[in-house]
């Protein structure tokens, strides 16, 4: 009996955790994009709503939940800064978690 249930709950976990791993890694990705971005040539030159624009087109690429009130962008002395705060629900099946994201990247 101890062993079913150990089994039981081992599969509850990996279930769980299978649904919560991936928009960590939709992350990743967002953030990579962000600072590549601000890293380029073509991100220190192309106008600030263009910018957001193509930063929402990627989010939603990846699935991610992001508007353009969520997207920050500004560019200053030390360059261009892009910063994204949004929250992704996940059903986990016996109840909806929201995991909130704050990828930052450029100047600060």
């Amino acid at each position: 009996m101890r062993i079913a249930s150990a089994i039981i709950l081992l599969a509850v976990f990996v279930v769980i955790a299978a649904r919560l791993t991936p928009p960590y890694f939709q992350n990743r990705d967002l953030k990579a994009y962000i600072e590549e971005v601000t890293e380029s040539q073509e991100g220190a030159t192309l106008p600030i709503e263009m910018l957001r624009t193509r930063v929402i087109s990627r989010a939603r690429q990846l699935g991610l939940p992001v508007g353009g009130d969520q997207v920050r962008i500004t560019r200053g002395g030390a360059g261009l800064s892009i910063e994204i705060r949004y929250a992704v629900p996940v059903d986990i099946y016996i109840s909806t978690v929201d995991l909130h994201f704050h990828p930052r990247a450029g100047a600060r």
